[in-house]
C-alpha cells in the first residue's frame, strides 16, 4: 500500500495543502464516511514520521477493522473512495482559483433556478469587478461574455425584448475570446510545427488574420489580440521585423496590460525571434537576446511555477558562453540548477556544465561531464553529440571523431521524428565535418599554400550549400 498512487498524490501535497485537504476530508458536506476519514489521519501520521512502515496493507486494515479478518477488497473500496476525494479537492482548489469562476457560477445557478432578483444583485458586484480588472485577456473576454449572456437571455425572456446592447455586448466579447484563443495557439502550435515534424490545419486563420489587420487601430487596446497577432505574423513573416519591433513596443509600453501567461509568451516568442535570426547568421541579436533572458530571470517571467525550461537554461548558457560572459554563465548554471525539472535536471546541469568548460577550452572536463548525459531527448543527443564532436576535435582524436561522425549519421537517417529538412542540414554538416577532419588530420602532407586552398574550397563548398546545420562552426575551422 505504502507504493500506492493514493499515498503518492497525498505525498507530493505541500504541508499547507496537505492541511487543507485534511480539512476537506473531515467536512461533512464532502465526506461523511468514518473509516475515509480514519484512513487519511494513518497516512499523514506516517507520512509526518516520515516512515512507511505503517502504511502495509494489513497493518492499515488492522487498524481500521481491528475485529476483522483481512479483506483487501474492503481496504481497496475504502482508499478507493480517499483517492476521490482527493480528486475533488483538486477540482475544488483549482475553481476558487479561477477568477470570476465563483461569482458565475452562483449568477448560473440563479439564472436556472429563476433567483432574478440574486440574479440582478451579484451581476452589479460582478459588473464592478470586470471593470477594475488590469488584464483584458481571454478570461476576462470569456467572464463578460457568459455575463452578457446570462443578462441578455435574461432580459429577452424576462424584461425588455428590444434591448439589444447586452446581445451585441455578447457576441463581441464571444469574437474577442475566440480571437485571443485562436491567435494563442496558433502562435505556440507554429512554434511547435518549426521545431518537430508535426503539421497542424488551422481553419479561419487567414479570415482571422486578415480582419485582425484591418482592425488594427480598433484593436490598441485589447492588448492580448495583438500580442498574439504580432507573435503569430513574427513567425509568418520572419523577415519582416516591423511584427518583431511591435512586440518590443508591448514589452516597454504595454507589458502591464498582459496576465502573467502573457508576459511569460511575449518573452519566450521574442526570445525565439531572436534565436532564430542568430541561426540565421544575424550575430547582431545575440546581446539583445542576452538582455531578454538576463530580464525574464530577474522578472521572473522565464519561470512556470518556479521552474525553468531545460532549454531555456541550454540556450541561455550557449549565449552566454558565445558572448564570453564566463563568470556570469558559471554563476547561472550553478544557481538555477535546482530550478530544473527534478527528472531532468541532472541531464540539463551536466550538459550545460560541458558546454560551459568546453567554451573554456578546459576540455577533459568536458568530456567527463558530457558522459553523464544521457539521451532522454532526441535535441540532447543531437546537441550531445554535436558538443562531443568539437571536443574531440579541439583534442585532434581523430580516430574517436570519424567514430562518432558515422555513428551519428546512421542516428540521423534512422530518425522518425526529425523533419526531412532537419535530416538533410545534418547529414551536410556531417558530410562537410568528415572533410575538414581528414584535412586537418593530413595536413602534414600539404604545403602550407595547399592546404588553405583546400580549406577555401571546402569553406565555399559549405557556403554554396542551401541546408548546413552548425554552418558557423565549420566555417571558422576552415578559416582557422
Amino acid at each position: 500500500m505504502d507504493q500506492s498512487r493514493l499515498i503518492k498524490y497525498i505525498q507530493e501535497l505541500a504541508p499547507k495543502e496537505r492541511e487543507r485537504f485534511r480539512e476537506f476530508v473531515l467536512s461533512p458536506y464532502f465526506n461523511q464516511h468514518k473509516k475515509t476519514t480514519e484512513l487519511l489521519e494513518l497516512i499523514l501520521d506516517q507520512l509526518d514520521k516520515k516512515s512507511g512502515k505503517g502504511l502495509e496493507k494489513e497493518v492499515v486494515y488492522k487498524k481500521l477493522f481491528p475485529k476483522e479478518p483481512f479483506d483487501e477488497q474492503k481496504l481497496h473500496n475504502v482508499m478507493s473512495y480517499l483517492k476521490k476525494l482527493y480528486h475533488r479537492f483538486l477540482s475544488q482548489q483549482y475553481m476558487e482559483s479561477l477568477d470570476f469562476q465563483e461569482e458565475l457560477f452562483t449568477l448560473e445557478y440563479a439564472y436556472a433556478n429563476n433567483r432574478f432578483d440574486l440574479l440582478a444583485n451579484r451581476s452589479k458586484q460582478l459588473e464592478k469587478k470586470l471593470m477594475t480588472q488590469p488584464y483584458h485577456d481571454a478570461t476576462y473576454f470569456f467572464a463578460t461574455y457568459r455575463l452578457n449572456y446570462l443578462l441578455g437571455y435574461y432580459s429577452g425572456n424576462y424584461a425588455d425584448r428590444s434591448k439589444s446592447e447586452l446581445f451585441q455586448k455578447m457576441l463581441t466579447n464571444l469574437d474577442q475570446y475566440y480571437i485571443v484563443e485562436k491567435l494563442r495557439n496558433c502562435c505556440h502550435l507554429t512554434a511547435n510545427m518549426m521545431m518537430m515534424n508535426t503539421h497542424y490545419e488551422f481553419r479561419f486563420i487567414e479570415e482571422l488574420l486578415e480582419h485582425v489587420h484591418i482592425n488594427e487601430d480598433n484593436c490598441r487596446e485589447d492588448h492580448s489580440i495583438l500580442l498574439y497577432y504580432s507573435i503569430l505574423m513574427s513567425m509568418r513573416e520572419e523577415n519582416n521585423t516591423e511584427h518583431y519591433e511591435q512586440l518590443k513596443t508591448i514589452l516597454d509600453l504595454h507589458i502591464q496590460h498582459l496576465n502573467l501567461q502573457e508576459r511569460g509568451d511575449l518573452y519566450a516568442f521574442a526570445i525565439n525571434y531572436c534565436i532564430r535570426k542568430i541561426n540565421a547568421g544575424e550575430s547582431n541579436y545575440q546581446r539583445e537576446l542576452f538582455d531578454l533572458y538576463k530580464s525574464g530571470l530577474k522578472t521572473g517571467l522565464l519561470l512556470s511555477n518556479g521552474l525553468l525550461s531545460e532549454w531555456n537554461y541550454k540556450n541561455i548558457t550557449a549565449l552566454g558562453c558565445s558572448l564570453k560572459e564566463f563568470e556570469w554563465t558559471e554563476n547561472f548554471i550553478l544557481e538555477y540548477k535546482d530550478k530544473l525539472l527534478g527528472n531532468r535536471r541532472d541531464n540539463a546541469y551536466n550538459y550545460n556544465l560541458a558546454h560551459l568548460y568546453y567554451n573554456k577550452k578546459m576540455y577533459s572536463e568536458a568530456l567527463s561531464a558530457l558522459l553523464l548525459v544521457q539521451f532522454s531527448d532526441m535535441m540532447y543527443h543531437l546537441s550531445t553529440t554535436f558538443l562531443m564532436l568539437r571536443t574531440y576535435y579541439a583534442l585532434r582524436d581523430t580516430e574517436a571523431l570519424l567514430s562518432l561522425i558515422e555513428t551519428f549519421r546512421i542516428y540521423v537517417i534512422r530518425n522518425q521524428k526529425m523533419t526531412v529538412d532537419q535530416k538533410r542540414g545534418y547529414t551536410n554538416f556531417l558530410r562537410f565535418a568528415k572533410k575538414l577532419v581528414l584535412l586537418k588530420h593530413h595536413a602534414n602532407t600539404y604545403s602550407r599554400k595547399a592546404l588553405e586552398e583546400k580549406l577555401s574550397t571546402l569553406k565555399e563548398k559549405i557556403n554554396g550549400t542551401e541546408n548546413v546545420i552548425n554552418r558557423y562552426w565549420l566555417v571558422e575551422e576552415c578559416a582557422a
